[in-house]
């Protein structure tokens, strides 16, 4: 099985989106399941799907590696796709994934060849592979440290522990989305901790209470994808 990692916090209009991409996996469905880590403890987010647990933790986590451990730990899957809350995944994302994995076995990390870059919702670009969407063995998770950080761990988590990579010759399995008047961690640069997790509380929605999710696309983000 393949875990689809998700974290969040604040952006749940965002999420409903990341889900939407999820449910329109098709078949492949029966071989994954969608894990959203939530920390926000003011807020529920509640949506019944079979393939989808939400898991609203009641503290917030120091940091978005240890959100990321903790997340990982409760997934069913041997294999971990993270894909942040903000961004999609392509139409055959777990179907490339499963031929990936079953073709070439033996490794620790499979990474994309890229990724779909949106800005505001539009396709933009084919671009080089950032680490969100990378698929990580859970047997690997269990072997590293994960770093103290809450911004570029994905890439310490990546290529700091000797991992055995395998690149996918396969079309791209994630939508990066970038703008949409939302916060991005990435875009603060190297700070602590508690500067980013403060500056999140300050700029993101404040709703309260339980949130029952509508996954659904604002935008027609599959046939903006190149043919």
């Amino acid at each position: 099985m393949i875990s689809i990692l998700t974290i969040t916090y604040k952006r749940h209009h965002l999420l409903e989106e990341a889900i939407e991409s999820f449910l329109k996996q098709g078949v492949t469905l029966a071989f994954s399941e969608m894990v959203i880590i939530n920390d926000n403890s003011e807020v529920d987010y509640v949506f019944d799907h079979p393939k989808i647990r939400i898991l609203n933790y009641k503290e917030r986590f120091p940091s978005i590696s240890s959100k990321l451990e903790w997340g990982y730990k409760q997934c069913y899957g041997n294999y971990v796709y993270r894909l942040d809350d903000d961004d999609l995944l392509a139409p055959w994302a777990i179907e490339n994934a499963i031929k990936d994995i079953l073709n070439n076995p033996g490794y620790e990390i499979y990474r994309s060849s890229g990724m779909y870059f949106f800005m505001n919702n539009k396709f933009e670009k084919e671009s080089d592979n950032i680490n969100n969407g990378n698929i990580y063995t859970k047997a690997y998770l269990d072997r590293i440290r994960f770093p103290d950080k809450s911004g570029n761990e994905d890439a310490d988590i990546t290529f700091h522990h000797n991992a055995k990579i395998y690149q996918s010759k396969l079309k791209h399995t994630m939508i990066y989305r970038w703008g949409m008047n939302t916060f991005h961690i990435s875009g603060l640069g190297e700070q602590s901790n508690k500067v980013i997790l403060d500056h999140a509380d300050k700029v993101l929605d404040n709703t309260k209470g339980t949130i029952f999710l509508n996954p659904h696309f604002k935008e027609d983000y599959y046939n903006q994808l190149p043919k």
